[in-house]
């Protein structure tokens, strides 16, 4: 069973149980937290021909493990289900949850009548890249859903979505597990060696696994080491630039590490977080939450510009948030 495999997700099996099912339900939450997986347990369930859960024995189950239920579908931000390219008559490169032509293809694929069960299962994984226009033509099916119609959205971003969207919609958050639930659940999954302090505040499990199935446990460590010795004055500009490059990660990445550095400390700074003994720059300076927010803000307003135009010069931006960072920690 899912909440066995996932015990952070046993609340939200649990509220859906018995009780009615609606007819549009937003998952939302960090990626990393089984939102996928949620979604497509809740799908097979309401799909199933039994009652309370999937029985995996019927037609209908059989089907949905074998990925052609005549009665589902799903995009993705780079995919779609088969069930939606004969009707729609669109190219399949056409049919994600990006663009309004993925978005009419379900429209019409929930407006079909039922071949196996008796229902019909929509999901939009990624719902949170759904632009305005495709949110738009969502709506209309939502606003008109008959019964029987279910379509669930996944979304890694919190209130992301247009109002009208919430208002048709059951919302359902996910929370991240306490750093013990993670511990525990790292322990059960057999991974004795790891947990969750070697990792960024707020890690989610899954993430947390794939950085270990991935070797990469030290890389959140080493970088942070690295990052507080800079600020305290043991690294130079050169060395701290010249490690960045030798990462194998993104731009944009090594931004994003820069960002978690400041939000960590930040945290920290306002009891949100733990004090941790990476970060042993607030043992020796008084830094300003002020200026730590000032300098998230360019470093989000950077990351807005990097995805606009992708030729930025890397060691230029680098250079320019290291100087910022060393000047903030004076």
């Amino acid at each position: 069973m899912i909440e066995q495999k996932y015990p952070w997700l046993k609340s939200a099996v649990d509220q859906y149980s018995n009780s009615q099912f609606p007819s549009c339900l937003l998952i939302d939450g960090e990626a990393g937290l089984g939102k996928h997986l949620l979604a497509s347990y809740f799908a097979k369930k309401l799909l199933c021909l039994s009652v309370d859960k999937p029985c995996n024995n019927c037609n209908s189950c059989n089907y949905f493990e074998a990925g052609s239920h005549p009665d589902y579908c799903f995009l993705t931000s780079a995919d779609s289900s088969s069930s939606l390219l004969a009707p729609s008559g669109t190219k399949k490169d056409s049919l994600t949850s990006k663009k309004i032509d993925g978005i009419r293809a379900l429209n019409d694929f929930i407006s079909f009548s039922n071949s196996v069960s008796k229902s019909r299962v929509g999901i939009i994984f990624e719902a949170h890249l759904m632009n305005k226009s495709s949110q738009n033509a969502l709506l209309k099916t939502l606003e008109e859903l008959p019964l029987n119609k279910f379509i669930l959205l996944v979304s890694n971003k919190r209130r992301n979505f247009l109002p009208t969207i919430y208002s048709r919609s059951t919302h359902l958050s996910i929370q991240n597990p306490s750093s013990d639930q993670i511990d525990s659940w790292l322990l059960n999954q057999g991974y004795i060696e790891s947990s969750s302090l070697n990792f960024a505040p707020d890690s989610t499990p899954l993430a947390i696994e794939q950085f270990i199935t991935n070797d990469h446990v030290t890389h959140y460590q080493d970088l942070t080491i690295k990052l507080n010795s800079y600020c305290q004055g043991e690294v130079d500009t050169f060395a701290m630039i010249k490690h960045y490059k030798e990462l194998d990660i993104t731009l944009e990445e090594k931004i994003d590490s820069l960002i978690l550095f400041l939000k960590t400390n930040l945290g920290i700074l306002m009891g949100f977080y733990k004090p941790n003994s990476m970060m042993g720059i607030l043992d020796h300076k008084a830094l300003s939450t002020q200026d730590i927010s000032e300098l998230l803000e360019d470093l989000t307003d950077y990351k807005v510009a990097l995805n606009k135009v992708a030729t930025l010069n890397e060691q230029i931006g680098l250079s320019h948030f290291l100087f910022k960072l060393q000047a903030l920690c004076k």
